[in-house]
């Protein structure tokens, strides 16, 4: 008992350790003898009432070069040098409470785009100061596997490719057509209440959020000033994923690493989302009682295949302002190999093609992603090179080149 109570001592020195680590001391202290096996069993049922939390940094430092920046209506050769992302994840899950099955809260730091001077995709100069500014802030109560609220901060359940998280992305940029959709209905990462579950262990998944959709006066893609009447009802998004039993997927990710996941994977997800109740004025007009909406569907597969993991993806996102007649719509299909390197990590070579129609701007857009991923230690340490051919029909082509390194402790 006085070694159980030394270890208990030593715990609150761990308060920022996960539990891999905490795991991973008890362990030797068992096999040093310091602890019985009993010893161990016990001392890892109670930590689980113990408070330490898990403390994760992410830094994502990035080069854009090519042509990134538009002058006189010709594109100049640059190069822009920035963090793409800067997070600092602090979290908690308690697996044993009275009610229920667990409890996480999560609040997150970001200081995205910092130092960054260019924004590529408008091919314009934009300097993004370094800010620290919230990310995520919220609880997520899990009374059972088939029911769950979630209160506070974070993504709205649409887009299967914004929900995965953005240190698990297949290619370094997001689709065109999935970032607008982020901002057609004000934040994405907004404060809601969330309800969710999985029925059938996983093969079927929902999610329910309701807001009060206020900060479309913020973000919105309208073109003109917005005033909301914010009241709780006006935002909700619903989205639905299914999978075939044993193809269920525990963790996204839209690489072939697949942390979290064991055998294959196939998910099928379909969601809408509304804001209504806010005004637009645009053009020296005012549009009373405007509604945006956003819908679409996507299908991801990951596969062993030969001797390495395929893993294909596709989706298609509609978005529309019902008063002010505009729309715009995307789809895109990407996939990517991972195999290993023998002692120098595993290489995932991937592609994207997406087309983007603009109705409200009559003109479309196609982009080529080509480039891969280099896994020195899965997704903790990595880096990716892609090439972008960004056709622009009416305007001048872009030729994008973009390294990006991640390091995710």
């Amino acid at each position: 008992m006085r070694k159980t109570a030394l270890i208990f001592a030593v715990i609150p020195s761990l308060i920022f350790a996960s539990d891999d680590a905490l795991n991973d001391l008890i362990k030797k202290l068992e096999e040093k003898g310091v602890l019985t096996s009993e010893e161990a069993k016990e001392i890892k049922k109670k930590s689980k009432f113990h408070p330490h939390l898990k403390v994760k940094i992410r830094l994502q430092p990035r080069i854009d070069a090519g042509d990134i920046y538009k002058e006189n209506d010709d594109y100049k050769t640059k190069s822009d040098f920035y963090l793409r992302r800067v997070r600092l994840e602090v979290s908690r899950t308690w697996k044993k409470i009275p009610l229920g099955k667990k409890l996480k809260l999560n609040f997150t730091l970001k200081a995205d785009k910092a130092d960054r001077h260019y924004d590529f995709k408008k091919g314009k100069k934009s300097y993004h100061a370094p800010e620290a500014g919230v990310k995520y802030a919220y609880a997520d109560w899990v009374i059972r596997d088939e029911f769950g609220i979630r209160f506070g901060i974070k993504k709205l359940p649409y887009s299967r490719v914004s929900l995965t998280s953005s240190s698990r992305q297949l290619l370094i940029e997001r689709p065109f057509s999935t970032e607008d959709a982020k901002k057609w209905l004000g934040e994405y990462d907004n404060n809601h209440i969330l309800f969710h579950g999985k029925i059938m262990k996983g093969v079927i998944r929902y999610m329910l959020a309701i807001g009060d959709g206020g900060s479309i006066e913020d973000e919105n893609k309208t073109g003109g000033s917005v005033s909301a009447d914010t009241e709780f009802g006006n935002l909700y998004a619903i989205r639905l994923e299914f999978s075939p039993p044993g193809f269920v997927e525990k963790k996204k990710d839209d690489t072939g690493i697949g942390e979290k996941n064991k055998g294959n994977v196939i998910s099928v997800g379909v969601s809408f989302a509304k804001n209504s109740n806010f005004d637009v004025t645009k053009d020296s007009r005012t549009y009373k009682d405007e509604e945006g909406t956003v819908w679409g569907a996507d299908i991801f597969g990951r596969f062993a295949l030969g001797p390495g993991v395929l893993t294909a993806q596709a989706e298609y996102v509609h978005m529309e302002y019902d008063k002010l007649d505009m729309k715009e719509k995307g789809w895109y299909i990407q996939g990517g190999y991972l195999f290993d390197l023998a002692n120098f990590g595993k290489l995932e070579p991937a592609f994207r093609y997406e087309h983007v129609k603009y109705d409200y701007k009559d003109k479309d857009k196609d982009i080529y992603t080509l480039g891969f991923n280099h896994y020195i230690k899965s997704h903790k340490v990595k880096w990716s090179y892609n090439a972008v051919l960004i056709d622009n029909e009416k305007e001048d082509d872009q030729v994008v080149h973009q390294i990006q390194a991640q390091f995710y402790f």
